[in-house]
């Protein structure tokens, strides 16, 4: 059944599998920006808002809908969104925690690119300095990986991991241990992941205790001649200076970054991104083209099920199903 008044609101452009899913049962706006006031101003007669990238979602815009009943992400962090005031307002928070292999190849396609020195010997090559192998690339077989986070993604990187004859070593003082056991994954306290290992992996959120937990102390207690690489958020590591630091002196052999503290980055004339052992990417390796249908798809499951009555499978507050105040669809019987 159509409704006339209600519209979905989406904060950027989504996946056309979320328009096919959705569009039918309410019309679908995007956002020409993600500016506060262009997204209180759509916000009227919105019974979903989806979300994509890091503009801030709080009750104050949460408010402008009466009719707002379901929050979606496209992705698994949500970091952007006030659950607790969606929480307060009887509005559930769907999300979809479905890109996690694609981070994990993610994950490796900058490491062996670091490792193997990859674009350094393709300009060699374009440059005509065909040259007998006296410079040598690392290896990844025998070396030690550490895994900041070991959640759905921090699991998918060990998997890979071992499949390159890597040893495992895990920090998550909130994973449950069980979960580990068939990855044979070595759980050690920061200090010892850091000093032991020889490829330092981000996959953790964004908290109070996270944010800038790569800080100067803390990056001169990896192992000398490390790795280091972010696909968590960029908010994990205290700015580029101490990176770009530890790359000059030789601290560490490499720096991969997909997420940064500000993006898109304000200064991209920083000395990180001229030195050559630093590999970066827009914040787009885990936008694959299966993991973005995979998630486009479960949003339009979850939101579906959420405007027939139902419990979504990917909810962030699934307590709200249970209050008095949870929020439920008119447009849509």
């Amino acid at each position: 059944m159509n409704s006339t008044k209600l519209q979905i609101m989406a904060t950027a452009p989504i996946d056309p599998i979320i328009h096919k899913g959705l569009g039918s049962l309410y019309p679908i706006v995007t956002a020409e920006n993600d500016e506060r006031e262009t997204l209180l101003g759509l916000m009227p007669n919105t019974v979903c808002l989806i979300t994509r990238g890091l503009a801030p979602i709080d009750g104050d815009i949460m408010d402008v809908s009466n009719d707002l009943v379901v929050i979606s992400r496209t992705g698994a962090g949500y970091e952007n969104l006030d659950v607790e005031a969606a929480t307060e307002r009887g509005i559930p928070v769907v999300y979809a925690p479905l890109l996690g292999d694609a981070v994990a190849e993610a994950t490796f396609a900058l490491l062996l690119a670091l490792t193997k020195r990859l674009f350094y010997w393709h300009d060699s090559l374009i440059s005509g300095r065909w040259k007998a192998a006296t410079d040598r690339t690392d290896d990844l077989y025998g070396k030690t990986i550490g895994i900041i986070g070991m959640g759905r993604i921090g699991r998918a990187v060990a998997a890979r991991a071992q499949g390159f004859g890597m040893r495992v070593i895990g920090y998550d003082p909130y994973v449950d241990h069980e979960l580990l056991d068939e990855l044979q994954v070595e759980l050690k306290s920061l200090d010892e992941l850091l000093g032991e290992s020889d490829v330092v992996s981000l996959h953790a959120l964004v908290s109070v205790e996270t944010t800038g937990m790569i800080n100067l102390s803390n990056i001169r207690k990896i192992k000398r001649g490390a790795y280091l690489l972010n696909f968590g958020r960029g908010a994990l590591i205290d700015g580029l200076d101490i990176l770009h630091e530890a790359l000059v002196d030789e601290h560490l052999s490499g720096v991969g970054l997909d997420v940064f503290p500000e993006e898109p980055p304000a200064n991209v004339n920083h000395p990180l991104f001229q030195h050559p052992n630093f590999i970066g990417s827009p914040h787009v390796l885990c936008s694959t083209a299966g993991a973005e249908a995979r998630c486009a798809q479960s949003v339009v499951e979850d939101l579906g099920g959420v405007f027939r009555g139902e419990q979504p499978r990917w909810c962030v507050n699934p307590e709200v199903f249970s209050a008095r105040n949870l929020r439920k669809p008119s447009g849509i019987q």
